[in-house]
């Protein structure tokens, strides 16, 4: 589990620009629809224990994790219109470090939320 955690919060710092882009973009109301959807389910996809090739895999059960969320990311930010997509990342060059603080937030709480759910479910 701690490892898992690790790998999930590096694959974060990596594509940090463009997942705050995509935070961004969340938050305008013309956004696409299938932006706004798919997002959140590449997302949840990274910290939930079903994956298409099983983390008790040596070396391929990390793989997916490292192939599907950098290409869902972005295949998401090219499936922007290109206004959005400028203004996006303009504002995340101008409050840069204030974005992904926020956005790094959203993420755990996110977590937090779906460990508690799936805890009461199997409790």
């Amino acid at each position: 589990m701690e490892v898992s955690m690790l790998r999930i919060f590096m694959l974060l710092r990596m594509l940090r620009r463009d997942l705050a882009v995509l935070f961004l973009s969340l938050l305008r109301r013309d956004t696409p629809r299938t932006v706004k959807v798919l997002f959140p389910l590449a997302l949840l996809y990274l910290i939930s224990p079903v994956d298409l090739i099983p983390d008790a895999i040596p070396v391929l059960g990390a793989v997916d994790d490292a192939v599907i969320l950098p290409a869902a990311t972005a295949f998401l930010v090219r499936m922007l219109p290109p206004q959005i997509r400028a203004q996006s990342e303009q504002r995340v060059t101008r409050y840069g470090t204030m974005v992904l603080v926020a956005a790094s937030i959203v993420v755990l709480l996110w977590i937090a939320l779906i460990f508690y759910a799936l805890s009461r479910v199997f409790s």
